[in-house]
């Protein structure tokens, strides 16, 4: 990032201006979000929903994420408009010389599908348990335990918003759990 001559340290860099090619590859990236948005939100109203008034809906959620594309792309099209683009990302952080960790990409693939059969043999916060712990284990998480209870965590958590408070089918226990007391 440079800084104007004169201008104080931690101060935003100066306007720059781009090549035409990464201009319009940026209008492009704004313009599908702006379309996912206005997307969501038109698909949303074709959501059949029951007039029940204990839970909130089939559409609360579709109407958020796509309110929230269409706000955040807007805001980001009238900065480009404006000429505010962002840095390009230098890689610090990133080492480009190493390759690819096909065991950690394979583990994260098979955690995802493992909720093939945890889903329905153990439900749905066991299910995430294993999902979260594998894919943290697998991506570099110190203490396998914390893992485990952040998965349950979340796996209990998104039960309780998903599954009681919008009336989605998740299934709290599965074949093997039944006799656990939560759905």
């Amino acid at each position: 990032m440079t800084v104007e001559a004169g201008a104080p340290e931690g101060a935003p860099a100066s306007t720059r201006v781009l090549p035409r090619a990464h201009r319009i590859e940026a209008m492009v990236v704004v313009g599908v979000v702006i379309a996912l948005g206005v997307a969501a939100l038109v698909l949303t109203t074709q959501i059949r929903e029951a007039g029940t008034a204990t839970t909130l809906g089939a559409r609360v959620i579709p109407y958020a994420v796509g309110g929230l594309l269409l706000v955040s792309g807007i805001g980001v099209l009238v900065g480009q408009l404006r000429g505010r683009f962002g840095d390009a990302e230098e890689g610090e952080d990133v080492d480009l010389d190493a390759g690819t960790s096909w065991i950690t990409t394979g583990i994260v693939a098979l955690a995802f599908l493992s909720l093939v059969v945890t889903i329905p043999f153990l439900g749905w916060p066991l299910g995430v348990t294993i999902l979260f712990a594998a894919s943290a284990i697998a991506l570099g998480a110190r203490k396998w335990w914390v893992a485990v209870l952040v998965g349950l965590g979340l796996g209990i958590v998104s039960q309780l918003l998903f599954g009681t408070l919008l009336g989605l089918s998740l299934p709290a226990t599965g074949t093997l759990t039944g006799w656990i007391p939560l759905g």
